[in-house]
């Protein structure tokens, strides 16, 4: 079983569980009916599904403004929307978690980085991200 807490994913049994490379993300309108128009991120390379023991953790890092502007920033995103594991057969969509993001976050370009065990690698992968 795996348990998503919005920061990490947690391997909860036995035998080891395995994700897609990295987490289905999207940013979007909280209170937009048409969620068709979402913005999806910029992914590092990769495709092997990670494997993940039991007790283990898996990070995926996501920069929501690579280029650090202040301007032309995406209007009206203020939700994160984060499958864990968007690829597997025991993840329905029904299992999407939505976080908020303050209401100064800004959206341009964003990327995310593949399943990794660490933050610290996480981060490295995240700075492949579209390269």
């Amino acid at each position: 079983m795996l348990c998503p807490n919005g920061q990490h994913a947690t391997a909860t049994g036995e035998p080891p569980c395995s994700l897609s490379s990295s987490p289905g993300v999207d940013l979007g309108n909280s209170t937009a009916r048409d969620q068709s128009k979402n913005i999806k991120l910029v992914l590092a390379s990769g495709t092997l599904r990670v494997p993940v023991a039991a007790g283990q953790k898996a990070y995926a890092v996501i920069d929501l403004d690579p280029s650090g502007a202040t301007t032309g920033a995406a209007p009206g995103i203020d939700e994160l929307n984060v499958l864990v594991d968007d690829e597997g057969t025991n993840m329905p969509l029904a299992n999407t978690r939505n976080f908020p993001l303050s209401s100064g976050a800004h959206v341009l370009n964003p990327q995310m980085g593949l399943y990794r065990p660490t933050v610290a690698e996480a981060v490295t992968s995240m700075a492949g991200a579209g390269k």
